[in-house]
């Protein structure tokens, strides 16, 4: 019996080399990840996260969504793509979600729900062609699931949105800030070269495996009768859709439908992948240099840049807004830990922070205007680059990393200190020298000097007993 990583990667090599052709690879650590992109859509699949896919139109975001859907979840292709919602000016909740049941108004508030409320995967298509009023509607059920309409509440369980986006131009809106820290993670998709015409084409044809016109048919009638209940519903739709998961899981294509709780087991797994202590330090690193400036306290977007030269080191003095615990736990943590497990790797080095960042920060960043100037025009890593907001993002997280090293020495510095002071057995190879005793002793009096904030942090609560 595969493991849940073999299953994955399986299922990641069907979708990437047949039905979406993706020959994006990323080295992390001397470990290949093939299918980058489609491994990021598998693995925000099982993490019940929300994907943000961006790029030019054409070229296969909202396909890919809704091929990952189909595989991940074991229903057709076209049951997908009938439950999608199409972002637009003039969309309202009622022709996203649910609309009144209009037969029954007179003696009571009653709600039907719409197809996508019933699928595992909630697909947006051109998401940023809401305007701001259309995307607050969105919020709660981003964050949690659940749609409320009128006087009723429908939630099957947490699950995924998957959405898409166009680049901007003046047919489309800027997503608002709680939007886009509600999306866990940010990816591109668009041209991957012209030599790759004849797959593009083959596995255009391939996704017609996916689709099942007579089972989606027989799904969107049972959504539409009104005599069965919603559990009912549910529940028949989870019979239904045993009988295509068979096909998906049978020769050719020998694939794996992850059911809910096989993404509950995979999950747990995942989260029980430590990081090493380097990892944990850069983690929060950059969580504190993002939350805090040295004049001000807490980051806060209606603040001005802090432009004192004791800040002037600090990510925070980089962008206008914070990051959110969204962007530092669902996102850097999990899907660090997320990409070590694919990997086999035991824990998370620094090296799978570094490689997922961009994906986390891209898209909930808003930069300086010096900081972008500085690094508009420099050559941007990846096989096909990448979007300007991630580009910066790498040069941020560079940028931190270069703190990295004597934060971490003082933190360091700090913990064996503490264990000395408290009497705590300490290896000999630790044990501090007068000089590093001295050093030490001068952090923990003399916080006020002391610039980084995680420093500042960690002596605070030390010198508290905390």
């Amino acid at each position: 019996m595969p493991t849940y990583p073999e299953k994955l990667i399986t299922d990641i090599a069907l979708i990437g080399e047949n039905y979406f052709i993706d020959p994006e690879v990323k080295v992390i650590s001397g470990k290949e990840f093939l299918h980058w992109n489609t491994t990021l859509l598998v693995l925000s699949y099982v993490l019940d996260a929300n994907p943000l896919i961006v790029g030019e139109p054409g070229f296969a975001k909202t396909t890919a969504a809704k091929v990952i859907a189909s595989v991940m979840s074991g229903l057709p292709f076209d049951l997908y793509e009938a439950a999608q919602i199409q972002g637009h000016p003039d969309q309202t909740f009622e022709t996203m979600i649910a609309r009144p049941d209009f037969s029954k108004l007179a003696r009571e508030e009653s709600v039907i729900w719409l197809l996508s409320a019933y699928l595992q995967v909630r697909i947006i298509d051109e998401i940023n062609r809401l305007p701001t009023g259309k995307q607050d509607e969105l919020l709660n059920a981003l964050q949690t699931g659940r749609f409320n309409y009128l006087n009723a509440t429908f939630f099957s369980g947490r699950t995924p949105f998957f959405a898409t986006a166009n680049h901007p131009d003046d047919g489309n809106h800027i997503l608002i800030p709680p939007i886009r820290d509600r999306f866990t993670i940010s990816l591109e998709l668009g041209h991957i070269g012209a030599s790759y015409r004849k797959d593009i084409r083959r596995a255009k044809e391939n996704i017609a495996e996916l689709c099942q016109e007579p089972l989606t048919c027989s799904v969107i009638g049972l959504i539409n009768d009104k005599s069965i209940s919603i559990v009912d519903k549910l529940k028949r739709i989870q019979q239904e859709q045993s009988k295509f998961a068979r096909i998906i899981e049978s020769e050719p294509m020998n694939g794996h439908v992850f059911s809910a709780e096989d993404r509950i087991n995979t999950k747990q797994e995942i989260w029980k992948v430590p990081l090493t202590s380097e990892a944990e330090a850069l983690l929060q690193i950059i969580d504190s240099e993002l939350n805090n400036t040295y004049n001000f306290g807490r980051k806060r977007s209606n603040d001005p840049i802090d432009s004192s030269n004791h800040a002037f080191s600090l990510a925070s003095t980089k962008t206008h807004n914070a990051f959110s615990p969204r962007g530092a736990l669902d996102g850097l943590e999990d899907y660090a830990k997320a990409l070590a497990y694919l990997g086999g790797v035991k824990e998370v080095n620094k090296d799978y922070l570094v490689a997922i960042a961009p994906h986390i920060l891209g898209h909930r960043l808003e930069f300086t205007n010096d900081f972008a100037k500085l690094h508009n025009l420099s050559k941007r890593e990846g096989m096909y680059g990448c979007t300007r907001e991630m580009h910066l993002s790498q040069k941020l997280v560079k940028e931190v990393e270069l703190n990295y090293a004597s934060v971490k020495a003082d933190l360091d510095l700090l913990m064996i200190y503490q264990k000395e002071k408290k009497g705590d057995l300490v290896k000999a190879e630790l044990k501090l020298t007068e000089a590093l005793r001295a050093r030490a002793e001068e952090l923990m009096q003399n916080s006020d000097l002391v610039d980084h904030p995680l420093l500042k942090e960690y002596i605070g609560r030390l010198n508290s007993g905390r």
